[in-house]
């Protein structure tokens, strides 16, 4: 079934074929959906939506976590309509832009995403329709589904444009990358080669639905495989190992703030199902914690919305502190330190960003994307070093920030850390190390100087601030622009003044 099906909706259909009535997808605590059931709805929402939108047609979404959200997605899939899906936290100019460039002629949203952005509403503008799932403010979901005619015929290619991505935004304002066909599934086969998913997995995701990672890291692996995936609404670390075993949870996904809060909670010792997840970053200590503490086996990877996972770590093979050894599918080098990648076969990335032509220009180099992340490879193992634009320049040396916070968390009581250039009085860059404590407080001139025991004297931070939180999206990724752009905070300890440099 891996290599036949062609798109996100005949994925589906080939699982239910194949097991109709086996366990495909359940929000957790809830009843679950069968192969066939999510095949079902998917076809009669399609059959509804189909005087909205056809082949090519841009239709954005807003629905929260959960079966009904993959039935909408696999319906659109059926169209052959271009699916928006727009993340809470995305700015409203920002979606209005996406939706305008992409010439949106529906929006399909819950009623609680219209009260709390009512910009939603008018997405498509005075032509086209808003459609609602749970209430009022436009047309029922339900109706349509209950009155669709006959399901127009459509043929999919891995080419056609199936989905437009935001991307994380972490270093400046979100793209929408259009993906076509091939890039979701090329994913999911690359996903489910990792980790080699079968019937007897229960994977949990609850990242957005409207991030890549719950579609082709999550959904699409578990149809390919044979597993089930189980949904949440949200992120919780005190009741997480409860879910999982209620659940009978064998592998989940993550972002490496996932497991510095699991890790946070006290442990309660009793078992639990879970013996392996994916995802990324994560440096040694905390694969090797995971692992000491809880049993489970961190699988790491590298990807980014427009290319999907460009390294992994095979079954069978660990190398803490990697994100992975480059896909075959894909060839890397790189260039200052920047990795580049370069596709071996058509339709596996993004193809463009939808309405900047001039940014997708700038993010090709003569066949070879420019990931603007600094990695190394070693032994044929990548490691990810940071976000170029994250890099600190100090005295003629650049710093990766991702190092300097490896060290900083590595402390007892550091649960998290973010490390941003600021201006120097002698040009270039200082350091500033953002450290978030597990209880009330933490020591600065003790954070540095175990910082200092640790990095080499160019990459030692010298301004250290004690705060509460780091910003983060809605993927659970550290977002440093906010922290750089706002400069030194009120009491931040400089260990210059401090006589401690």
């Amino acid at each position: 079934m891996a290599e036949r099906v062609r798109s996100f909706a005949e994925a589906v259909l080939a699982r239910a074929e194949a097991a109709p009535d086996g366990e495909l997808v359940r929000l957790a605590g809830e009843r679950g959906w069968t192969a066939a059931g999510l095949a079902e709805r998917a076809g009669a929402l399609a059959r509804g939506l189909a005087s909205l939108a056809g082949p090519g047609d841009l239709v954005a979404t807003a629905l929260r976590n959960g079966p009904e959200a993959v039935a909408l997605t696999t319906a659109l899939s059926m169209l052959g309509a271009v699916e928006l899906p727009l993340p809470p936290e995305l700015d409203a100019g920002w979606a209005r832009r996406l939706a305008k460039s992409g010439g949106c002629v529906a929006t399909v949203a819950d009623s609680a995403r219209l009260r709390g952005e009512p910009h939603l509403g008018g997405l498509a503008g005075s032509t086209g329709s808003t459609v609602v799932t749970d209430g009022p403010g436009g047309i029922a979901l339900a109706e349509l589904a209950a009155d669709g005619g006959r399901l127009p015929s459509f043929v999919p290619s891995d080419g056609s444009p199936a989905l437009v991505m935001t991307t994380s935004g972490t270093t400046g304002k979100p793209k929408g990358a259009v993906l076509p066909n091939g890039a979701a599934l090329g994913q999911a086969r690359r996903v489910q080669r990792a980790m080699r998913y079968d019937g007897s997995d229960v994977l949990y995701n609850f990242f957005p639905w409207q991030h890549i990672n719950a579609r082709h890291a999550a959904f699409l692996p578990a149809v390919l495989g044979g597993a089930v995936l189980v949904v949440d609404r949200g992120f919780s670390a005190s009741r997480f190992w409860e879910v999982a075993r209620a659940e009978g949870v064998t592998a989940f996904n993550f972002m490496g703030a996932v497991c510095v809060l699991l890790l946070r909670r006290p442990p309660d010792g009793r078992p639990h199902p879970v013996r392996r997840a994916y995802g990324g970053p994560a440096p040694a200590w905390l694969v090797h914690e995971m692992a000491e503490r809880f049993g489970v086996r961190l699988l790491q990877a590298y990807a980014c919305t427009e290319l999907g996972d460009v390294a992994t770590t095979p079954a069978g093979e660990l190398r803490p502190g990697a994100a992975g050894r480059p896909v075959p599918e894909y060839e890397v080098r790189t260039v200052d330190g920047e990795l580049l990648v370069r596709p071996r076969h058509p339709d596996l990335t993004f193809t463009h960003y939808l309405g900047e032509p001039e940014a997708t220009e700038a993010a090709w180099q003569d066949g070879w994307f420019r990931t603007g992340d600094q990695v190394r490879v070693q032994d044929g193992w990548l490691y990810f070093e940071g976000r170029s634009a994250d890099v600190i320049r100090r005295r003629g040396i650049n710093i990766s920030a991702a190092g300097v916070e490896e060290a900083a968390a590595s402390m007892p009581g550091v649960t998290a850390a973010a490390a941003v250039a600021v201006p120097s009085e002698l040009t270039e860059d200082e350091v500033l190390l953002v450290v978030v404590p597990a209880g009330d407080t933490l020591d600065p001139r003790a954070v540095r100087e175990h910082c200092a025991a640790r990095l080499p004297r160019h990459a030692v931070p010298r301004y250290v601030s004690v705060e509460k939180d780091l910003p983060r999206n809605g993927s659970f990724k550290l977002v440093r622009a906010p922290l750089r752009d706002r400069g030194l905070p009120p009491g931040v300890w400089d260990a210059e003044s401090e006589g401690a440099a």
